[in-house]
């Protein structure tokens, strides 16, 4: 069996433990009445503890996305709506592992985990705008995502403490107005950043005067 199909079935096989007992390094510990691998096993495949489950946890959403992302058309929609569709499609790929999710949620608010939280949103929007086919550069690249990165975070703090995924949208719908003002954002930044020698030059000058 290939390293990547083993550690794959031990992440599936946490799966279930984290609901009951949460992200925690007790984790291969509680797991050892359920899965066929030793905690020594599962120590060695993963060095860096129960942390590498999470991130391999959180690809797994992407790539679930990424999959089912080609079932929709989303060449047929404006760049913002694509966005709204990988955001939905990403809620209903969660809503089927809630607990989970909100398990992993919570966890990575704690204030230890904020690099571990950041590196994994950053990723989330990233591939969003990838799939949405944004080949923005500059200014304009790390704008997107940071717009959507407050977005998204916003949107699953009210997913995990709602049941309703209907009202989730309607948040989501609201919040996404933000990004399709993006190319206004960036145009208005560009005219200041066209001004601001003139202003530097006016000043000298008036400096000048009173001199």
């Amino acid at each position: 069996m290939k390293l990547k199909k083993i550690r794959n079935q031990i992440l599936q096989e946490a799966k279930p433990c984290v609901i009951k007992y949460g992200w925690n390094e007790n984790l291969f510990v509680n797991m050892k009445n359920d899965s066929k691998f030793t905690n020594e096993e599962m120590n060695v495949l993963f060095p860096k503890g129960y942390t590498t489950l999470i991130e391999m946890y959180l690809e797994e959403i992407n790539t679930k996305m990424t999959v089912e992302s080609q079932k929709i058309n989303l060449i047929s929609l404006r760049v913002h709506e694509r966005i709204r569709e990988l955001c939905i499609l990403r809620l209903k790929i969660m809503s089927k592992e809630k607990k989970l999710i909100s398990k992993t949620f919570f966890y990575l608010l704690l204030p230890h985990n904020y690099k571990l939280a950041l590196k994994n949103l950053y990723k989330t929007v990233d591939q969003m705008w990838f799939l949405a086919g944004d080949n923005s550069t500059d200014f304009n690249f790390y704008s997107k995502r940071v717009i959507l990165a407050s977005i998204y975070a916003s949107v699953m703090m009210h997913f995990v403490n709602n049941d309703n995924i209907d009202k989730t949208i309607i948040l989501l719908n609201k919040q996404l107005k933000r990004v399709s003002n993006i190319p206004k954002i960036k145009s208005r930044i560009n005219e200041i950043t066209k001004i601001i020698p003139q202003v530097i030059k006016l000043s000298k000058h008036i400096n000048f005067v009173k001199q």
